[in-house]
């Protein structure tokens, strides 16, 4: 293992010993003969290659050594000590050696080089055929420090695949050495004028649509040709990580990792190489020892033997390129998992659906929309290999069971005696049924599920989901449609109760271990959604919840349902976050079932769920770390798959480094599902100052550090360039319904919006946060249609979000993911408004944007057809938003909804975004934060 050469101490105030005559050693003694005295120089130890005793031509005077330090018996210390003493002898407040004022240690004459300002002697490592490591530290003295920093480096040796990445070769690390030297400059006391920004006026909103930033890794870290991690699977927020836990608490930064494992495509790999010590998978950042025979772990130091499956195929007879193995070119693989890995055969997709038929559900139509979206949800779902199945329960005062038969009739079975504890079924088949068997019964089913209740009062879900947990013996969904309260005995839900039910929170953790999740939809308000969003937020499950359902809304509510439903989810799944040693996952944040500090279980994992880890520092870190992460789960088609992906950073000792490698959007999404996840526990108000108090501490701490107003009071608020969105990104955090300070707020609307702060990966949070205002009269060439190189639609740039924007004779676009608002203004082109509605006239309320591209007249609907389509494909498709029509003139309410989106401006919940960087320097300035 080749060694790598610190920065040396700081010995600049040091100044130089009394100088002792070398003394020759006798024939036959030891060196050095006995412990010395004070002030009695110690030779220092023997440089590789110098000769003794004196070989001729050597230069009187000139410094030799004997071939050892010092001859030790196994176990003795030298110099040899008594209890307590200290080595050299010193009185108390004496510097050892002594210095003078001034002087320098060791002296240098003009010309010589001098040694670093840093030093720190780095125990060499060395690894025997065991898992443990032996280290052993060896004194430096001043001669040796300057010899080692002006020594040439060694010559390559030769290895079994020269040049080949993940290779060590002699001399290769001397440029990782200098980069990440170069990263950490003592000398600074204040970044450079193109790293910082003032922040004043309006931000340019432009900035959330650049690339992430990239993480820039020293050379050589990677094996050739490798891809680096996917940053829609795994981001950090942080591009280089503070090497001790002081420096990282100086700089107030969040350290968090934003891991959305089904996010993108992954290559496929042959086999499973795992290291011995810390169960990590083989990844692009490995190195391979001892001529390729090895291979050394990134997050542990330990060395594995490669095995024969790496460079041979036994099923073709034939010798492979290792090089060309998926583990080794892909940051994100995955490997289809052995028998080992599965204590059971993988569970086939089920689903049973439990919908609220009781008269408020039958009156708000819940009833009629649920059936609608459980008939989509099958059509788009597909059962290629044949093994979905489906059950279905109604519920008002009484539970309502189906039995079906394939080429039968359908009988409907009712249990009055509802008891939560202990759900009694009362057909012991032909409840969950294979869909392909039965699907035109299934769908007759659910055709008249509205009309299968008796239109009572109540819904006694408790007994429902305890029945839909009987019937999914293998694990499974359950997705439950409730428009009332939830009734019955340990079940019952107040609405009016500021406590939650601890039922439903011991009911999730049941579904966790039995492989069960649970999906809730929420037509109506004041339902106990607090309380019964619990099933969700611990089984992976999705909230979706609808104040009304009247017109369009319907539809939309159809569509959501639908493909919450039928998009492929991952099952009973299990996900364990890897780090380096010296880092710890301290708290995890989004929809899971924590089982230990580093073990999630999940399940079901939708595509667009996302899990944020924060990271604590334990030890000083080296040069690099890594993260890795490995979803276990089963598809849809009934295979057992690990999803793994491998994400390195670099790590520096200086703060300037570190404020200018921030990704600012996954900070503010991390503060963000902070803020939310603090909603569940503690007041808004109180998450809403933690979320604002922390904001202030990082630009209070990058003015102390970094700026040359440290002490001092600023007249404008200063900022790295990689934090310049970050006021703009929590001033839209505290606007967002899930921590607005407003008592109008419904208490299902602040659930569902939690656990989507809380689930959603960062773009699709970020979309939510600060939505897209494009201006539709004067839309570019371009804008709205395809892209001949990429295929995909051309977006029209972004405007401020802000009434400055709006103009009377304009037509504009907010996009907000979910929800999106068209405003006119009252002097707009008529003609431009008919080629967008298809009518001139101009009504406040909801509607559903007709698709009129295939008649002529109507390009500006095509262009914002195809506008809404490519941000709903960049959403996952999660939203089937409408459009909110605004007039300028148009109603109160509207004009309120339209209000919220616009973050830049003042808002009763928040300040404009000129306001809030003023009070964020009074604040800093003052120090009272």
């Amino acid at each position: 293992m080749a060694s790598q050469v610190r920065p040396a101490p700081n010995l600049a105030q040091s100044p130089q010993p009394r100088q002792m005559p070398p003394q020759p050693p006798v024939a036959g003694q030891q060196f050095p003969p006995h412990p010395p005295q004070p002030g009695m120089q110690v030779p220092p130890p023997q440089m590789q290659g110098s000769p003794y005793p004196p070989q001729p031509g050597q230069q009187p005077g000139q410094q030799y050594l004997p071939q050892q330090y010092s001859t030790q018996q196994q176990g003795q210390q030298y110099p040899p000590q008594q209890l307590g003493q200290q080595y050299p002898p010193q009185q108390q407040g004496q510097q050892y050696p002594p210095q003078q004022q001034g002087q320098q240690y060791p002296p240098q004459q003009q010309g010589q080089q001098s040694l670093p300002q840093q030093f720190s002697p780095q125990a060499q490592e060395q690894h025997d055929q065991g898992d443990h490591a032996h280290h052993a530290r060896r004194r430096l003295y001043p001669q040796q420090m300057a010899a080692a920093y002006s020594a040439p480096p060694p010559a390559a040796v030769p290895s079994a695949q020269p040049g080949q990445g993940g290779y060590i070769v002699p001399g290769a690390t001397d440029g990782i050495t200098q980069q990440m030297g170069n990263m950490s400059l003592g000398q600074e006391t204040y970044m450079q004028p193109e790293q910082t920004e003032v922040l004043s006026g309006r931000p340019d909103l432009t900035d959330l649509d650049t690339a992430v930033p990239e993480v820039r890794l020293p050379p050589g870290t990677a094996c050739v040709g490798a891809s680096a991690c996917d940053e829609r699977v795994q981001r950090v927020t942080l591009g280089a990580i503070p090497r001790t836990d002081r420096l990282l608490r100086k700089t107030r930064l969040p350290l968090g990792l934003m891991i959305t494992p089904m996010a993108s495509e992954a290559p496929e790999a042959r086999d499973i190489v795992r290291c011995r010590r810390c169960r990590s998978y083989l990844n692009p950042y490995v190195t391979f020892v001892d001529g390729g025979r090895r291979w050394l772990c990134n997050l542990c130091g330990l060395r594995n033997d490669v095995l024969l499956s790496m460079d041979y195929d036994k099923e073709a007879n034939m010798q492979i390129d290792r090089w060309q193995r998926a583990d080794l070119r892909s940051a994100v693989v995955e490997y289809v998992a052995p028998v080992e890995y599965m204590v059971r055969p993988p569970m086939a997709p089920s689903v049973v659906f439990v919908v609220d038929v009781s008269h408020a559900a039958v009156q708000s139509g819940a009833a009629a929309a649920a059936s609608r979206a459980a008939r989509d949800a099958l059509q788009q779902m597909g059962d290629a290999d044949g093994r979905a199945q489906v059950g279905v329960i109604a519920v008002d005062s009484s539970l309502h069971f189906f039995c079906i038969r394939a080429g039968a009739e359908s009988q409907q079975l009712v249990v009055g005696d509802c008891d939560e504890t202990e759900a009694w079924l009362p057909a012991p088949n032909d409840l969950l049924v294979n869909l392909r068997e039965c699907y035109a019964e299934v769908d007759t089913v659910l055709e008249n599920l509205p009309t299968s209740g008796r239109g009572g009062v109540g819904c006694v879900l408790g007994a429902a989901i305890r029945a839909a947990q009987k019937m999914l013996t293998t694990g499974g969904r359950i997705v439950t449609v409730v428009a009332s309260p939830p009734t019955g005995t340990a079940a019952r839900v107040d609405p009016a109760a500021t406590e939650l039910n601890s039922w439903y929170k011991t009911m999730a953790a049941d579904f966790a271990r039995a492989q069960i999740a649970v999906d809730t939809v929420f037509v109506g308000s004041h339902l106990g959604e607090a309380s019964v969003a619990c099933l969700a937020r611990y089984t992976g499950g999705s909230v979706l919840q609808y104040s009304e359902l009247v017109g369009p809304e319907t539809g939309r509510a159809v569509a959501e349902i639908a493909h919450m439903v039928s998009v492929p989810v991952s099952m009973e799944s299990v996900l364990r976050v890897r780090a380096s040693r010296g880092l710890r996952v301290s708290s995890y944040y989004g929809s899971f079932f924590l089982r230990s500090m580093d073990l999630l279980a999940l399940p079901a994992a939708p595509p667009a769920h996302s899990f944020a880890a924060e990271i604590a520092i334990d030890e000083p870190l080296p040069p690099v770390v890594f993260f890795q992460s490995a979803l276990l789960h089963t598809t849809a088609q009934g295979e057992r798959r690990i999803r793994v992906a491998t994400l390195a950073v670099p790590t520096t000792d200086s703060p300037h480094t570190v404020f200018s490698a921030i990704d600012s959007r996954a900070v503010a999404t991390l503060l963000a599902k902070k803020a939310a996840d603090r909603v569940l526990t503690a007041r808004v108000a109180d998450a809403r100052e933690a979320l604002m108090h922390k904001t202030l501490e990082i630009f209070g701490a990058f003015k102390t550090e970094c700026t040359k107003a440290a002490s001092g009071a600023a007249t404008q608020l200063q900022s790295p360039r990689s934090l310049r969105m970050l006021p703009l990104l929590t001033l839209a955090t505290l606007r967002h319904p899930a921590l607005r300070a407003s008592s109008t707020e419904r208490p299902g609307e602040r659930t569902a919006d939690i656990a989507h702060v809380l689930s959603l990966p960062p773009e699709l949070l970020l979309a939510t946060l600060v939505p897209r205002m494009f201006s539709l009269h004067d839309l570019p060439p371009e804008a709205g249609l395809p892209d001949p190189a990429t295929g995909q639609v051309v977006l029209p740039p972004r405007r401020g979000l802000s009434a400055e924007e709006l103009s009377p004779r304009g037509m504009f676009l907010i996009h907000g993911g979910s929800d999106v608002i068209l405003w006119v203004g009252r002097d707009a082109d008529r003609a431009l408004v008919h080629s967008l509605l298809g009518t001139t006239e101009v009504r406040s309320g909801i509607i559903a944007l007709p698709d009129l591209s295939q008649e002529s007249g109507f390009e500006l609907n095509k262009r914002v057809n195809n506008i809404m389509r490519q941000i709903s494909a960049m959403c996952y498709q999660v939203w089937a938003p409408l459009i909110m029509v605004c007039p300028e003139d148009g109603a109160p309410h509207v004009r309120v909804k339209l209000a919220q989106r616009l973050v830049e401006d003042m808002d009763p919940s928040a300040p404009s975004y000129t306001q809030l960087l003023a009070q964020m320097r009074d604040k800093i300035n003052r120090g009272n934060f």
